[in-house]
């Protein structure tokens, strides 16, 4: 295992260079010039000359990525060219936010997505199969603004149920913050959990009809133990990689629910970046949900070694 570890880990390093340098490269060639859309029309040549050199956008493409790349290894993303102040405070005061709403809406796709699909494929072709399989098809083509949308109407303004916008620390008041976060993280777990379900329950499908579950049927086992123990266990294995790209994928694809629900994330910083056209700003914060959608695919895929010894054959 240790030997399996040591070799996706390093297969993961060449990885994040190519991405850093691809990063850099496609920010830098958006059209526009940063400093002259900072200033607008009010900018003279000679002002936008002198901030271009402080800010170091007048030399070479090769030059200012060793500046950014060695500045990452010493915990440093760089200075915002529209604001001038260090990125890494900025992003670790976004990081709480992000990860309240990741882990929220990771655990609304999982409470929905598994037990559908489970029970689906179980019953595969009953009335309950019936119902759930469309309903999963009819979730795929739902997109995410329109479940926000319609849960800010109907919870936040015509009910009143809860607050329609806003975010509160966990840490400062627990009930209010679950108020803030339940609307946006249902959002997005009720959008990925058909995907979750209709791989659940192809998995469930392809698992009844293994031998070793016919044996234990045969053999007399309740039906809860070969539901549990076996088919509901390694039913979860294959579906495990998909939650680390679904797990990715919130880190940074909580733009759209970010903007409706005015939550302070890392993807509503992203978009503020992209229009004020910062690209330092952009491009460290694309690179770290990059990265960390490496490290968790990697994270997932040594789990799911460690679970079923096979992998590491």
């Amino acid at each position: 295992m240790f030997r399996y570890a040591v070799r996706r880990i390093l297969a993961a390093l060449p990885l994040l260079l190519a991405l850093s340098m691809i990063l850099f490269l496609y920010i830098h060639a958006v059209p526009g010039d940063p400093i002259a859309g900072m200033l607008g029309p009010n900018g003279n040549p000679a002002l936008i000359k002198q901030l271009r050199h402080a800010a170091g956008l007048d030399q070479s493409l090769p030059t200012q990525y060793w500046h950014w790349f060695v500045g990452l290894f010493h915990g440093s993303l760089g200075v915002s060219l529209v604001s001038g102040q260090p990125i890494t405070p900025i992003l670790v005061q976004r990081i709480p936010a992000t990860l309240q709403l990741t882990v929220a809406a990771l655990f609304f796709t999982v409470l929905l997505g598994l037990p559908v699909g489970f029970f689906a494929g179980v019953y595969k072709g009953s009335w309950l199969d019936r119902i759930l399989s469309p309903l999963s098809l009819i979730g795929l083509s739902i997109p995410v603004f329109w479940v926000g949308t319609l849960l800010f109407l109907v919870l936040g303004v015509h009910l009143r149920w809860l607050p329609t916008a806003g975010y509160v620390p966990f840490s400062q008041s627990p009930i209010e913050s679950l108020r803030l976060t339940f609307m946006p993280a249902f959002a997005l777990g009720f959008t990925l959990a058909p995907f979750l379900a209709r791989l659940t329950r192809a998995a469930t499908i392809e698992l009844r009809q293994e031998q070793f579950i016919v044996h234990t049927t045969a053999k007399g086992l309740r039906r809860s133990t070969v539901l549990g123990r076996y088919l509901a266990r390694n039913a979860v294995l294959p579906v495990l990689s998909v939650l680390g790209l679904q797990l990715g994928t919130l880190i940074g694809g909580q733009v759209i629910v970010e903007q409706v629900f005015n939550w302070p994330g890392i993807g509503r910083l992203i978009v503020e970046g992209a229009i004020q056209r910062d690209y330092l700003m952009v491009q460290s914060l694309i690179l770290i949900i990059a990265s960390s959608y490496i490290v968790i695919n990697l994270g997932v895929e040594l789990l799911h070694a460690w679970l079923d010894p096979r992998v590491r054959l």
